[in-house]
């Protein structure tokens, strides 16, 4: 019996060592806080302590890390504990350095991914960039700070380097200037010196290198020249000494301009079919001819396949402007836009504005933003201000094809305020009824801000047309512009307009999707309904509620007379509707206005023409008219914040409804549009 009990004892020894280990779930452990990016920093000194803290479903226990003591180091399950880690040693380096990791056990399972540092005793920000950069001339001085807990300190410098005393800027916290004492007449960077610390007397282990700049250098790897014979490019030039300056041909002149700069010309044009290179030009240093330094010079084909043009009007939309850049940049990037010129105009306030090329420069690997010109924008924005930067566009990016990308708030056709030293009592009645957004509302995109900065659909497109260049087509990423009474003032501006007849969200249309769509090789036609379909369905797929909002058209410019030729017909056969029962695009409600402003084209003529044969006429006309016709279920208005649905949908609208109530805000405005005296 004895033999066979201990038999037994085996066996159940044995069976239950050949059981699983169940795993701990990984729901059991919570970091609560005091962990950051998966890390717990100590500071450098020794007995520095950082806290962190956790919840835990079972008994846990922090194990040991090299140089750091928890406390507590073990606990039993609970909702929130906190553990301090201290530091054990002091860091004498100029670094942070890595401890170990932080490992957690519960159970049988052990939790790790934390990674405990510590900071060095003297933080130098300038360490990010593992040396400091001063000018190539001497006693020219350049900043730096760090931290040091401390206070008894000492900086110290070897080499050509002075270093002054620190100057105290808050707790911790200090400024130290340095600068060498002799120039760098070399076309290379010097390593000049060195700057290292001392800590209660004690040195600590490693230094700061102190480069001082080639005395020559230059903004960008390789100058750039558009096409065209005579194009002329500044070029500045970092030194701070004198030069001299000399092209390698007689292809390009390089004559030295105001200041550190010189102005570069070429002297052919180039009708080849990629960028040349046309000559490299040499600066060499006066007083040391052998310290010089040289730059190639490309010349651009005389007309790139597209010119992507920006024009953002205002202000108030400035933070989403950026972000739509950023999308275009980060198209630059990847390379796509290496045939095209993106050329941008932004205001920097109500009174000026600049404009700038995007490019990526692939010797530097980056997106740069290079200057073409700064404006003093007038009081009162006209279509002189509009033609003089469209023109100065345009020469900038010669192209085969034209597209304008125009981001704004916007109201279609409706006039614009005409600004004086104050508006009447019946504009600010008017304005403050009619568009006001509601409150609570959420921004949307008009030609203009306010009063000073508006402008009309027919000052905009008389400015394009005095260039005398025609667009291919215009993307309007603006409120309520595919209306027809605003594409008629613009037909003879562009081929092709992509634009949305409610309005727009304030984050305006995906440039992610967007212009990888226009830049590429199918029809002009095809590729602007893939950018419309692209543009809704971003805000069917990525939006949610009442920013799922998004209508867009394309329309042939050069079919909006033969379609003006079919409405003219259909006027002649009305009958009186109720304009409530058509299709609107707006939330102007009575409460505003006694009807809405912007109803659908096609619903408006079906429901009001008593002649068949003139309705068909008119609808055969509008599907060579209008194509890329996409929408949500429902648009937001901000002027009754809400969604509101849509039953009918050409892409189009028409104010022409107005008519059918006298007591209608702009019935007489209306009466003078273009599109008016072309269909009655």
């Amino acid at each position: 019996m004895k033999n066979l009990s201990l038999y037994t004892l085996l066996l159940t020894l044995l069976i239950a060592g050949c059981t699983p280990v169940k795993p701990v779930p990984n729901d059991s452990l919570s970091i609560l806080s005091g962990i950051t990016n998966n890390t717990l920093t100590l500071d450098g000194t020794a007995g520095s302590q950082a806290s962190f803290s956790i919840s835990s479903k079972l008994d846990w226990q922090v194990l040991d890390t090299p140089g750091v003591e928890y406390s507590p180091a073990s606990g039993i399950a609970t909702t929130k504990a906190v553990i301090t880690a201290t530091a054990l040693k002091t860091n004498l380096t100029l670094q942070t350095v890595e401890l170990g990791d932080v490992i957690i056990r519960l159970s049988h399972t052990r939790f790790t991914g934390i990674v405990a540092r510590q900071k060095p005793l003297v933080v130098v920000e300038e360490m990010s960039r593992k040396a400091i950069s001063i000018a190539p001339e001497q006693n020219s001085a350049t900043e730096f700070t760090f931290e040091c807990a401390a206070s008894d300190f000492e900086v110290i410098a070897d080499g050509d380097i002075i270093v002054s005393e620190p100057t105290k800027i808050n707790t911790n916290k200090y400024r130290v200037s340095v600068s060498s004492t002799k120039d760098n007449l070399t076309s290379e960077e010097q390593t000049a010196g060195h700057i290292g610390f001392k800590v209660n007397s004690q040195k600590l282990e490693g230094s700061i290198a102190v480069v001082q700049r080639a005395a020559i250098t230059f903004d960008r790897s390789r100058a750039i020249i558009n096409g065209t014979a005579g194009a002329k490019m500044t070029l500045s030039i970092n030194t701070p000494f004198d030069f001299t300056v000399k092209s390698s041909t007689t292809a390009l002149t390089a004559v030295r301009a105001e200041g550190q700069s010189v102005i570069l010309t070429a002297k052919e044009r180039n009708d080849s079919s990629s960028e040349r290179k046309i000559g490299i030009v040499t600066f060499s240093l006066k007083d040391n001819p052998q310290c010089h330094a040289s730059i190639e010079v490309w010349q651009r084909k005389e007309r790139a396949d597209q010119a992507l043009l920006f024009y953002f009007l205002g202000t108030s939309l400035k933070g989403y402007y950026q972000s739509n850049l950023s999308m275009v940049e980060a198209i630059a990037s990847q390379g796509m836009l290496d045939k095209s010129r993106v050329i941008v105009f932004l205001q920097n306030s109500t009174k000026s504005g600049s404009m700038f090329e995007i490019r990526y420069d692939g010797d530097n690997k980056k997106v740069v933003r290079e200057a073409i010109a700064d404006y003093d924008l007038p009081a009162v924005y006209n279509e002189d201000m509009l033609y003089n930067i469209f023109k100065d566009m345009f020469a900038a990016a010669p192209a085969l094809e034209y597209g304008l990308y125009v981001g704004s708030h916007g109201r279609g056709w409706i006039p614009k305020i005409v600004a004086s030293t104050a508006l009447s009592t019946y504009q600010t009645s008017l304005e403050e009824r009619i568009w006001t957004p509601a409150p609570g509302a959420v921004m949307v995109r008009h030609l203009g801000d306010n009063a000073t900065t508006q402008v009309d659909t027919t000052e905009f497109a008389s400015a394009i047309t005095r260039t005398g260049v025609e667009l291919d087509y215009i993307i309007f990423d603006v409120c309520y512009m595919s209306n027809i009474e605003s594409l008629y003032d613009m037909k003879g501006a562009a081929k092709y307009i992509l634009a949305s007849p409610c309005e727009v969200m304030a984050a305006g249309m995906p440039y992610k999707d967007i212009i990888p769509a226009m830049v590429g090789s199918k029809p002009l036609i095809e590729r602007l309904d893939q950018a419309a379909k692209a543009f809704v369905d971003d805000y069917k797929t990525n939006k949610q509620g009442i920013y799922s909002s998004a209508c867009s058209a394309v329309i042939n410019c050069t079919e909006l007379d033969a379609l003006a030729q079919t409405v003219k017909r259909v006027n002649s056969s009305l009958k009186d509707i109720d304009p409530e029962t058509v299709q609107v695009y707006d939330g102007i409600s009575a409460s505003r206005n006694p009807t809405h402003i912007f109803f659908d084209l096609e619903d408006y003529i079906v429901q009001s023409c008593t002649d068949a044969a003139a309705v068909t006429a008119f609808q055969e006309q509008l599907s060579r008219t209008v194509s890329g016709q996409y929408h949500t279920t429902t648009f937001y208005s901000a002027y009754n914040n809400r969604a509101n649905p849509i039953t009918a949908y050409c892409g189009v609208t028409t104010s022409a409804p107005i008519m059918l109530n006298p007591a209608s805000a702009y019935r007489s405005d209306w009466q003078t549009t273009a599109w008016y005296k072309a269909t009655h």
